[in-house]
């Protein structure tokens, strides 16, 4: 009898201190709060799980400005919360809100996005324009060209200017469309895709054309559909 009693007191220890830590657990789950930052998007990398916003003067200094992503954890949605998002669909540039838990005491300087709220991005007016290329600046990403105009026109085309982006550029080969050396020189024919934007033209994409049958063509385009500067 004695013995029982032990066991019976023993167990009853048990769900005590039991109860006690679910108590406890729902007493700190209860002190998270959901923070709300919102900015531009500089930087997403899904295969590295990292997002990154603009710096935003008028807030707190101390508002993370990187953030944690994966496909498991992170929701993606428009601002109606009615379409959902995948993080591919996510642009540099494009206009987010980024929604993290945050439990008093416990700050995280890299915290997992929960939730990422993304602006529509407006389609951009592309435009085509072809003609024998003048000059290019790989490291200050911009080139000229002057229009390629009929032979019994004579006389010459009109300069088109354009900027692009050298860290993001990159250049395709066809037919099998893998990165290549950027190796573009003044003499080529080449037709550029852009978008104007505050008087500039923002160069989407560049295609080498064949001068002479055989010539491999090959096409330079952007990471990004569109360039905001």
């Amino acid at each position: 009898m004695k013995r029982f009693k032990t066991v019976l007191i023993g167990f009853l220890g048990v769900l005590v201190f039991s109860a006690l830590t679910q108590i406890s657990a729902a007493g700190a789950g209860s002190d998270v709060r959901v923070i709300s930052i919102s900015g531009q998007i500089t930087l997403v990398d899904i295969k590295l799980g990292k997002l990154q916003l603009a710096a935003d003067a008028s807030r707190n200094r101390r508002d993370p400005t990187e953030y944690r992503i994966n496909q498991d954890a992170t929701r993606v949605t428009d601002p109606t919360d009615t379409k959902f998002l995948k993080l591919e669909d996510l642009l540099v540039g494009q206009y987010v809100v980024v929604e993290f838990n945050y439990v008093p005491g416990e700050w995280v300087d890299v915290p997992i996005a929960q939730k990422i709220i993304a602006s529509p991005v407006p389609q951009p007016i592309f435009q085509v324009v072809a003609g024998e290329l003048e000059a290019i600046d790989a490291q200050a990403g911009t080139l000229v060209i002057e229009q390629k105009l009929l032979p019994s026109t004579g006389g010459k085309g009109d300069l088109y200017y354009f900027v692009f982006d050298p860290k993001t550029i990159v250049v395709m080969q066809t037919p099998s469309m893998r990165p290549v050396a950027l190796m573009l020189k003044p003499g080529d024919l080449v037709q550029v895709e852009f978008v104007e934007k505050d008087g500039k033209r923002y160069a989407r994409s560049i295609t080498l054309l064949s001068a002479v049958t055989g010539t491999t063509s090959t096409t330079t385009t952007t990471t990004s559909t569109t360039v905001t500067q």
